[in-house]
């Protein structure tokens, strides 16, 4: 039989075999490899390309640009260095804030490191559901965007407990009218529990367990019925407690259990969520 013809190359191109074929991986989207670096959410780095803030090898990149490991990055002019590689253990710290004080996560940042003798992060310290500057209490803060962003999307489902400090004429029917509310300024809320300490006069500590429903709801509900709210904290976010062990203004390493902890109840709180919505 003739022999088979071999299709002619053009001058100049080798042959390549498939075991020398070798494609790159690809890389990750620069609002992805970004946020994981807690250099900042992926909404603002979005918005950082759209105003030609961040330039990649010195061009605007399109939204969903995908990095390769040689690629330069600067914003606004400035070299940005990845100091959170993906697939490093995201650092996540447990704050106590004073009501009233603005929410300063570089310093809690570097007292947290100062005390656990631990180097701190190049990154940029993020927090899980802020609460408004006059309101206090347990804050989380990480460097790592993307576990932000995970915790941050499952949050809703999760309960926490505020404790606030009241002054007016609290009674059982107000109460009962706060535990049935279904919204506040036509947001939705959900008031799990709600016990209240009667103190001396006219001042009352309020017990309040919630979901999907922000500290400042609570705080307008009562102040729309005449109560002065002058003191609210975010005493629990989920599993997470905070200890009386914590004093204000500090900082400490959140438990490998207690992150597990606080996932598995977002994943868990999110399925059951999704399971309700599929029953209806």
């Amino acid at each position: 039989m003739p022999a088979r013809l071999r299709r002619a190359r053009p001058p100049g191109r080798s042959a390549a075999r498939p075991a020398d074929r070798r494609e790159s991986p690809p890389g990750e989207r620069v609002q992805k490899l970004l946020a994981a670096a807690g250099i900042g959410s992926r909404r603002e780095v979005e918005r950082w390309i759209r105003e030609g803030r961040l330039k990649i090898n010195g061009e605007v990149p399109e939204l969903g640009t995908k990095l390769a490991p040689s690629d330069r990055i600067t914003l606004d002019g400035r070299p940005v260095r990845l100091h959170a590689p993906l697939g490093r253990e995201a650092r996540v710290l447990l704050f106590h804030r004073s009501p009233g004080s603005a929410l300063d996560l570089k310093a809690a940042a570097s007292r947290a490191a100062e005390h656990l003798r631990s180097p701190r992060s190049g990154g940029r310290w993020l927090a899980i559901q802020p609460l408004p500057p006059v309101d206090g209490g347990l804050e989380i803060l990480t460097d790592d965007g993307s576990w932000a962003h995970k915790i941050s999307r499952g949050a809703h489902a999760l309960t926490v407990d505020f404790v606030l400090r009241m002054r007016g004429a609290l009674n059982e029917g107000l109460l009962e009218e706060f535990r049935a509310a279904a919204e506040s300024d036509s947001e939705p809320m959900q008031i799990l529990k709600a016990d209240a300490t009667y103190g001396a006069g006219l001042n009352h500590w309020l017990a309040v367990t919630v979901r999907a429903t922000r500290s400042a709801q609570v705080r307008h509900w009562w102040a729309a019925r005449g109560f002065i709210v002058s003191r609210l904290m975010r005493v629990r976010f989920g599993p997470i407690h905070l200890a009386r062990e914590l004093p204000r203004g500090h900082s400490r390493a959140m438990l490998a259990g207690e992150r597990s902890a606080l996932v598995h109840e977002v994943d868990a709180a999110r399925a059951a969520q999704a399971a309700a919505v599929d029953t209806d």
